[in-house]
C-alpha cells in the first residue's frame, strides 16, 4: 500500500515537472517507461571536466544573480521556452521584464544534496522568498555532450509556482 502511494506521489511530481520544463511528451514517456518497483540504473558517466554538481552550482549562482537568461542557457533545448515562462511566473524577481518593485524583492537560493536518479541527477534547492523558506528540486540530465537543467519543481509562493 505504501509503495502505491509513493508511486502516485512520484508520478504526480514527474508529470508536473515534465510538463513544466520538458513538455507533456517527456512526462508521458516517463510514465510509460518507469517501473517504480525496480532499482534505477546508474546515471550516465560524466564527461571529462564536467559534473552534475558543477551544473547545479552554476544554476543556483545564476538564480541568485537573478540571471534568468543565464539559467535558460544551462537548460536543455526542450525546456528553454517553457522554463523561462514558468520561472518568471513562479518567482517574479527573476523576470527581467518585471517592474523594479518586483525585481528588487529579496530571494535566496541554496544548493542542497545532489543525488543520482534513473536518467541523471536530482538536486535539492532551498528557496527563501517572501519570508518563507521552501524546498524545490531540479532535474539534471545529459543533453548532447553536456549536463543540462531539464526540469525544476519550484515550490508555490502566494499561489504561484
Amino acid at each position: 500500500m505504501r509503495n502505491a502511494a509513493r508511486r502516485r506521489t512520484t508520478t504526480w511530481l514527474v508529470v508536473v515537472v515534465g510538463t513544466m520544463l520538458g513538455g507533456a511528451g517527456a512526462a508521458a514517456w516517463y510514465l510509460d517507461s518507469a517501473d517504480a518497483d525496480s532499482a534505477p540504473p546508474p546515471p550516465p558517466p560524466l564527461a571529462a571536466g564536467q559534473s552534475a554538481d558543477g551544473l547545479a552550482r552554476a544554476v543556483v549562482d545564476r538564480l541568485n544573480a537573478k540571471d534568468l537568461p543565464g539559467v535558460i542557457e544551462l537548460t536543455c533545448a526542450q525546456g528553454k521556452t517553457t522554463g523561462q515562462r514558468e520561472l518568471a511566473t513562479a518567482l517574479p524577481p527573476l523576470d527581467p521584464a518585471a517592474p523594479p518593485s518586483a525585481r528588487n524583492v529579496q530571494i535566496q537560493f541554496t544548493l542542497g544534496e545532489v543525488k543520482p536518479f534513473t536518467d541523471g541527477y536530482v538536486a535539492v534547492v532551498q528557496i527563501q522568498y517572501q519570508g518563507t523558506t521552501q524546498d524545490g528540486k531540479m532535474r539534471i540530465q545529459r543533453s548532447g555532450d553536456r549536463w543540462s537543467l531539464c526540469g525544476m519543481d519550484s515550490p508555490r509562493f502566494n499561489g504561484t509556482g
